[in-house]
């Protein structure tokens, strides 16, 4: 993309569209064409002018968010432009639910508003849009769109490990014996994951009863939201991951937002636990801090962890601290992540046993699960 990517910003306080106009000028690449205080008079700027990304309000007053992203998608044909949809999200819980299903209906990432009472909230603020845009602006000049196929990459992996997509060249770890049953399966996942999420966890919770412990970046309430959201999807129980929970079959734990969470070993049960550490790799909860747990807690040979779409390396740094446990891991392919940042930071480390598109990844871990049957 060798012009500057188009942006439109739609929210409906105009101290806060001054705001992120202010921001998303400084951020390279991209220019605002337009600001409007309403879903309608997005739709309508939409009918006369093209825009690459639309940063769109959560909570506005008559056409919310959702329902402006559901009318965009139900009239491309009468509009110049179907751009790709930034959420933009209070902190509350009405303002996760709606973002939740925004981003299952097809938008690409959300950013939450800092509230003014907290400390350095512009600073945040400029952080994540900075982070959020420039990683979109990155995978359209690369000529990336938003992941539509789900096709596997035609350059699978070869009996000496070697694979690419996309011109991205990895080699996967030697092959191991495994023999012991799988006890649990550890996830990763966060820009791009609810969708990811939704269209594979109730998948892969039909094709196995084990637990699965999971983290996606999010902040508080949104993970309530992202739990109930797929607990309706999934034949697995899905909830947030509390401290004192035991471990239990066919339940899927999720890192509570805004903290760590751990898995410890208490006797012949598993209980989970969590922290406000610092931050890891930018992140809180962090997947680098359930897999050392899990890593530590588990038996060797017992686990599965698994790297879906994603900005940055989170879980990267401790995916030794599962190989040393002879545990398998697998990757989300370039071709169906949203973004192809944690997965592509995993395949680098060549300690992967399989990088597999997203719908083939519930099969790539029953392989697994299946050679420790007896």
């Amino acid at each position: 993309m060798s012009e500057s990517a188009k942006i439109l910003i739609v929210d409906d306080s105009r101290v806060f569209r001054s705001i992120l106009e202010k921001m998303i000028a400084n951020i390279p690449g991209v220019q605002v064409v337009g600001t409007v205080d309403s879903g309608l008079a997005a739709l309508e700027f939409l009918k006369i002018r093209p825009v690459d990304l639309m940063t769109l309000d959560v909570e506005m007053p008559g056409m919310d968010g959702l329902a402006t992203l559901k009318k965009m998608l139900a009239s491309k044909g009468e509009l110049k432009s179907s751009p790709d949809v930034l959420m933009v999200s209070s902190l509350t819980r009405t303002g996760s639910d709606i973002t939740l299903k925004a981003l299952e209906c097809g938008a690409f990432d959300f950013i939450a508003k800092p509230a003014p009472e907290i400390p350095n909230s512009q600073e945040s603020l400029n952080r994540m849009l900075n982070t959020t845009i420039s990683a979109w602006v990155s995978r359209k000049n690369r000529g990336g769109t938003a992941p539509t196929r789900t096709s596997v990459h035609p350059a699978a992996a070869t009996a000496a490990g070697a694979g690419a997509a996309a011109g991205f060249t990895y080699t996967l770890a030697k092959p191991s014996v495994h023999t012991k049953p799988i006890q649990a399966i550890v996830i990763g996942v966060s820009t791009g994951g609810p969708k990811s999420l939704a269209d594979m966890l109730p998948k892969l919770c039909s094709m196995t009863d084990l637990p699965i412990l999971l983290v996606q970046h999010m902040p508080p309430n949104f993970t309530k939201s992202l739990a109930d959201s797929l607990n309706a999807k999934c034949n697995h129980t899905v909830v947030e991951g509390l401290p004192g929970t035991v471990v239990e079959d066919k339940t899927v734990y999720i890192a509570p937002g805004g903290c760590h969470m751990v898995v410890n070993s208490r006797g012949a049960h598993y209980v989970l636990d969590n922290n406000n550490n610092p931050p890891e790799n930018g992140c809180r909860p962090s997947v680098d801090v359930l897999f050392r747990s899990a890593a530590q807690a588990y038996p060797a040979d017992t686990l599965v962890g698994v790297i879906l779409t994603g900005m940055g390396n989170d879980g990267t740094p401790s995916l030794q601290y599962l190989k040393n446990k002879n545990a398998y891991l697998i990757a989300q392919d370039e071709e169906s992540s949203v973004v192809f940042g944690m997965p592509r930071a995993a395949a680098a480390t060549g300690l992967l046993d399989k990088v597999a598109t997203l719908i083939r990844i519930p099969e790539a871990i029953v392989e697994r699960i299946n050679l420790g049957r007896k």
